[in-house]
């Protein structure tokens, strides 16, 4: 309430200098005279806050924490910073936050939306966050360090900072609308070139996303059954083969190890014995100073915070082995290849758990349980011996599975969304949607043609350099703009074509996210 009644005296403040000002308003500027309406806020409500104003931007700075004295901060090196940030106008109203309370006391929640910080390339220059947040993170500021008692005017955002800014709209939004509707947008827009109030917490910075989440994918593999190596392939097969334990078929071995669909393709794994009965663990990636609270495993929502994981899991692998069964022994199944097309059922999660998307109607019921769905239930068709333009992990993996048989597949984002990723957005209209095939037709090829098609130079570097994160800012300029999720793809996962209404749901998948599908492939026709 203290808040909201020092926004209310702000207007009082402005009406005042309106009318009591000398100088016609169409004269002044409308920077200059929003910057003295701000300042004469701070005074009245904020004094403290004068001293914290920040002459690069025009804007004031409240540290509320100052985080871990001895981590690096962000400023000195390009970075990929993950944020959480609440940004509210000057009425109080959230425009726009990744928190799932917030999101559900503004009306804005839904089930289909992952509650996570940003991930956010934070670099020299600025090219995917706006002005002032970026000018928070990167320069040095001038605050009041409460645990001192003293100003500083020489402190670097870093892990745990805790800030708000007060920023003039020429550094906010600016002549754009803020606002939208992929479930991390308040009840409210905010209107172009008004002031904004952001708060943000940082969790921390890497200045290698894909060394990062290679970690996080082989941390997920040793949980799961254990992950060979590319180079221990060979002569682990080859003794094993000896041994008689396993069976074979080409490069193939079928066990509980998650495996390199093929060799030449790095960060794509299967697990060619998955079965529903396997429980996935995933509480596996260590701890540092870049975990934030449930990255490994999700908790937030109406679903996944009223349920543990393990119960959802468990509730969708039951629905699972009862539509399909535990399936075939990879061992014992028919090649893919034996067929010209296939169906693939699938469940797409991250690797906190969380649903992204799936064509199987019982799970649908399960995870969006609050929401409103059409009845459509369609497998994917797979063309053997044609062109399919699904992502790159598919492409890869598929073909190396077999009919009737579980399989998963663990991949990093070089094999799936890159360093674009997918911006979530909810709309209705009554146009015709797309189907599942178009959605992933039309990713894989925005992927291929801005994402990996610079991957393949880095995995030659990353994976034949013995592993090392050195010389990779080429990949850091001009990445994306998903802060206020500019680029809505309208693309539908629900699709009703008994109605003119539809509403098209696309789930945010963040850059550099590794991805773990539940894949179940039958035979669609048979060769002639």
């Amino acid at each position: 309430m203290r808040f909201v009644n020092r926004i209310l005296n702000f207007f009082c403040v402005v009406t005042a200098f309106l009318l009591a000002s000398c100088v016609d308003s169409y004269e002044m500027p409308y920077d200059e005279l929003e910057n003295i309406a701000l300042k004469a806020w701070i005074e009245e409500n904020h004094p403290d806050l004068l001293e914290c104003y920040q002459p690069r931007g025009g804007y004031y700075v409240e540290l509320l924490d100052e985080g871990c004295a001895d981590s690096l901060p962000v400023r000195g090196s390009n970075a990929w910073v993950r944020f959480d940030v609440t940004c509210r106008d000057l009425a109080g109203n959230i425009v726009l936050t990744r928190s799932d309370e917030y999101a559900r006391l503004q009306n804005s929640y839904t089930d289909h939306t992952h509650y996570a910080p940003f991930f956010l390339f934070c670099g020299e220059s600025n090219t995917s966050m706006p002005e002032g947040t970026y000018m928070s993170i990167r320069n040095k500021l001038k605050v009041y360090n409460k645990r001192l008692g003293q100003y500083d005017e020489n402190y670097e955002a870093r892990y745990g900072t805790k800030m708000r800014l007060f920023l003039p709209s020429s550094v906010a939004a600016g002549d754009k609308t803020m606002g939208g509707d992929g479930g991390y947008e308040g009840q409210y827009e905010l209107d172009a070139k008004r002031p904004l109030i952001v708060e943000i917490q940082i969790w921390g910075h890497v200045n290698n996303p894909v060394a990062y989440e290679d970690q996080w994918i082989r941390s997920f593999a040793e949980a799961n059954g254990g992950l060979v190596d590319e180079d221990k392939v060979e002569s682990e097969s080859a003794s094993k083969l000896r041994e008689g334990l396993v069976t074979r078929g080409e490069e193939i071995v079928y066990d509980n190890k998650w495996r390199l669909a093929v060799d030449s393709i790095a960060a794509l794994y299967i697990n060619y014995k998955y079965t529903p009965r396997q429980e996935f663990n995933y509480e596996c990636l260590r701890a540092d100073t870049l975990l934030y609270d449930g990255q490994t495993a999700y908790k937030k929502g109406k679903i996944y915070g009223s349920k543990t994981l393990a119960q959802i899991n468990k509730e969708i692998d039951d629905a699972l082995i009862e539509r399909f069964g535990e399936g075939i022994d990879p061992s014992k199944a028919e090649a893919i290849d034996s067929v010209s097309s296939a169906n693939v059922w699938y469940v797409t999660r991250l690797l906190d758990g969380f649903v992204v998307d799936t064509n199987i109607k019982e799970v649908k019921e399960i995870i969006y349980a609050g929401e409103t769905l059409s009845d459509d239930d369609e497998a994917l068709d797979f063309e053997v011996d044609g062109e399919n333009s699904y992502v790159d992990a598919w492409n890869y993996a598929i073909p190396q599975m077999k009919l009737g048989a579980w399989n998963a597949i663990l991949t990093g984002s070089s094999n799936a969304y890159g360093a674009t990723g997918v911006s979530g957005s909810t709309t209705t209209s009554s146009s015709s949607s797309n189907s599942y095939a178009d959605y992933y037709n039309y990713y894989n090829y925005y992927n291929s043609y801005y994402g990996n098609s610079y991957y393949n130079n880095y995995y030659n570097n990353y994976y034949g350099g013995g592993y090392g994160y050195g010389g990779y800012g080429d990949y850091y300029n001009n990445y994306y703009d998903s802060y206020y999720y500019n680029n809505y793809y309208n693309n539908s996962y629900y699709t009703d074509t008994n109605t003119t209404t539809i509403t098209t749901i696309t789930s945010e998948i963040q850059p550099y996210t590794p991805l773990l599908w539940q894949v179940y492939i039958e035979p669609r026709k048979k060769v002639k």
